[in-house]
């Protein structure tokens, strides 16, 4: 296994660009990694909120994989949604995925992202990573997203990791962290249970929970896609990774203005995210359409709002297809 010290800071949870015919928008792609990625420390592709996972063919994900790898170049490491509705599917996304970088010599730093209760119950969970671990090669970041495991409607269900079982899952190597959503009592008992695994990564999934409480992995983040920059400066700035100039007060007073925007720009894209925020990449000009996965909806009074907002940061240049 090549080094499996997770990335510590921003992470993009890149939105996925489509063609009209449903195919990977590779160019839209390319440009919006052009914007991304000079600021953030690694991205989170196909993931069930932002890259629209759950709505993604395993062909499409291959596709967009081997179209971020040939992009990145290995330059920041990709995290990457393998979860499906079975053990066995997973198994094989996982495979295919592997296969498609090999295809490629990608040898960049790779982390599979998965959200275990989405197809597994809590009991075993430990076995079955145990299991998987031979065949990964690349390590493993778990994904705690109650809101989402909710959305199976499954009533008996636990929507969250049990501590008990993720005090288990941090004794293997092959998991060196975890995507976090969720109340901030559980977060404080997630951390305790991770206490004694040195560099384990906790990394806030929720943005308005870093902006208040950050912790100090860092955050994923999907408003990275609009305002890269300022979500930078202030996931530097939580996780103290500044230089000498952070007590003055007018960084201090910059910091605040920053923090404003984010939170002012997530009250407007929270509701409906991915259409609102792919409607605005594509009217400047960085993907090709704003296709979705699911029904699309009418977000132009949103889209209105983002594009004053941004514009008065200096976020939103339109460019030409």
């Amino acid at each position: 296994m090549a080094d499996s010290t997770a990335p510590r800071g921003l992470i993009a949870d890149l939105i996925t660009p489509l063609r009209s015919d449903g195919s990977i928008d590779g160019r839209g792609l390319e440009r919006l990694l052009d914007r991304v990625s000079p600021c953030v420390e690694a991205v989170f592709l196909a993931s069930p909120y932002a890259g629209e996972g759950k709505g993604l063919t395993p062909a499409q994900r291959s596709e967009l994989v081997e179209k971020v790898s040939v992009v990145i170049r290995g330059q920041i490491p990709l995290l990457i949604w393998v979860t499906r509705d079975t053990e066995e599917n997973t198994r094989d996304t996982i495979l295919l995925l592997k296969k498609g970088l090999e295809r490629l010599g990608y040898t960049g730093q790779v982390f599979w992202v998965d959200t275990p209760l989405y197809y597994h119950s809590n009991r075993g969970l430990p076995a079955y990573y145990q299991d998987l671990g031979p065949m990964l090669e690349d390590p493993v970041i778990l994904h705690n997203y109650p809101e989402f495991i909710k959305g199976l409607g499954k009533p008996l269900k636990r929507n969250n990791i049990r501590t008990g079982i993720l005090k288990e899952l941090v004794l293997l190597k092959d998991i060196v962290g975890l995507i976090f959503s969720g109340t901030l009592d559980r977060a404080h008992n997630y951390n305790k249970a991770c206490s004694g695994r040195a560099h384990f990564r906790i990394y806030d999934g929720d943005e308005t929970q870093f902006l208040e409480h950050p912790s100090m992995s860092g955050v994923v983040s999907v408003g990275a896609n609009l305002a890269p920059r300022a979500w930078q400066k202030i996931t530097r700035s939580s996780l103290q990774l500044t230089d000498g100039q952070s007590h003055y007060p007018d960084h201090l007073r910059q910091v605040w203005e920053l923090g404003q925007y984010l939170r002012d720009l997530k009250e407007i894209y929270q509701q409906i995210p991915v259409a609102v925020i792919k409607e605005t990449l594509s009217d400047m000009g960085i993907i090709e359409t704003p296709l979705c996965t699911f029904p699309s909806e009418d977000v132009e009074e949103q889209k209105g709002r983002l594009k004053e907002l941004m514009i008065s940061y200096g976020d939103y240049e339109e460019d030409h297809l």
